[in-house]
């Protein structure tokens, strides 16, 4: 057999399928017509039928929905992330702040102590009210300097201030 005879069995192959499925299509759009005309006097086809009708638009909002869904799962885990990233940093920030309070009392010790060094070199004669506290460990300088003021009463407080870095807080003893 050469390729013409194998076309034209092929082609009247495929005409044969062609003929049987218009005929079978027929055969259904007629029992289609039928079984349409007989439900449509059914009262709760009826009833039915703008709802079956709706179908496809359901089937398209279902499809939307499940895509904006997906959307809002992949958002959903993107501010997790966040969330996580913000209480680390959180965390952090407060042993960080927690650490600062901890020096700024060592510090406050310090400048006490010196204020009882300065009184007592006061009391026993020794000139100056400007006491140095040198901290090597940090690299910092800290200058305290003592006032005295009197209040109503006649009771001395002696005010201390320190100053650090760009920061000046009034201690008062």
């Amino acid at each position: 057999m050469d390729a013409s005879t194998q076309a034209s069995a092929a082609l009247a192959s495929l005409t044969a399928q062609l003929a049987a499925l218009e005929s079978q299509q027929r055969a259904l759009l007629s029992s289609f017509s039928v079984t349409h005309s007989a439900l449509q006097t059914l009262p709760a086809y009826t009833e039915v039928a703008p709802t079956l009708g709706a179908i496809p638009q359901y089937t398209r909002k279902l499809e939307l929905l499940k895509r904006q869904m997906a959307v809002q799962t992949i958002e959903l885990q993107a501010l997790k992330r966040r969330a996580m990233e913000a209480g680390k940093k959180k965390r952090e920030n407060t042993a960080r702040l927690r650490e600062r309070r901890r020096e700024e009392g060592e510090r406050d010790r310090t400048v006490l102590r010196a204020r009882v060094l300065g009184e007592q070199q006061e009391r026993s004669g020794t000139p100056g009210s400007m006491v140095s506290v040198g901290r090597e460990q940090e690299g910092e300088g800290e200058t305290v300097e003592s006032k005295g003021e009197s209040q109503a009463d006649g009771v001395q407080v002696s005010v201390k201030i320190v100053k650090r870095r760009k920061k000046a807080r009034k201690v008062e003893m």
